[in-house]
């Protein structure tokens, strides 16, 4: 594995600790039929488990006292995005996440690795939210809005 510099590893942990962040949120993705509500719990514990991996598999060659600096400072950046998540609804914030997340594999800057835990939590994730895709006014802001945050952490000098 090559050696990657504190802001590659920050920028390989963001999309996963913000899709973390909006999973782990109670009612985010709440089954609109109230049997499936077993089940949908079960998922959203396996996709956090996926998504927590995800986060801190580009910190795993650290001493402790590094990588918990560096989660410091993932946290920081993280959380004034998700500051601005209050009043959006969580399938327009899932789809915002994800256009950001496609943007980033599409331009190379992150690669899901075939059976990598970003790769399950993404596996996991869309089926939760696919619906969400037919929605095309949603869609659209979804996209618009997955630019302004890539602009918003680019102007924070980060995935330059």
């Amino acid at each position: 594995m090559p050696i990657l510099t504190d802001r590659q590893r920050i920028e390989l942990a963001i999309p996963a600790y913000l899709l973390y962040a909006l999973a782990a949120a109670p009612g985010t993705f709440t089954p609109a039929d109230p049997t499936l509500a077993a089940k949908a719990k079960a998922d959203i514990e396996a996709l956090c488990i996926n998504l927590r991996t995800a986060c801190l598999e580009p910190l795993a060659d650290l001493v402790p006292k590094k990588r918990d600096a560096i989660v410091r400072r993932l946290q920081r950046v993280s959380s004034e995005v998700v500051a601005d998540w209050r009043t959006q609804p969580a399938l327009s914030l899932t789809l915002t996440l994800w256009y950001f997340l496609k943007d980033l594999t599409d331009r190379e800057v992150l690669i899901l690795w075939e059976g990598s835990a970003m790769e399950r939590a993404t596996r996991q994730l869309l089926p939760m939210f696919a619906y969400g895709f037919d929605e095309e006014q949603g869609d659209g802001r979804a996209q618009l809005q997955a630019g302004e945050l890539l602009m918003r952490l680019q102007a924070d000098g980060w995935y330059r």
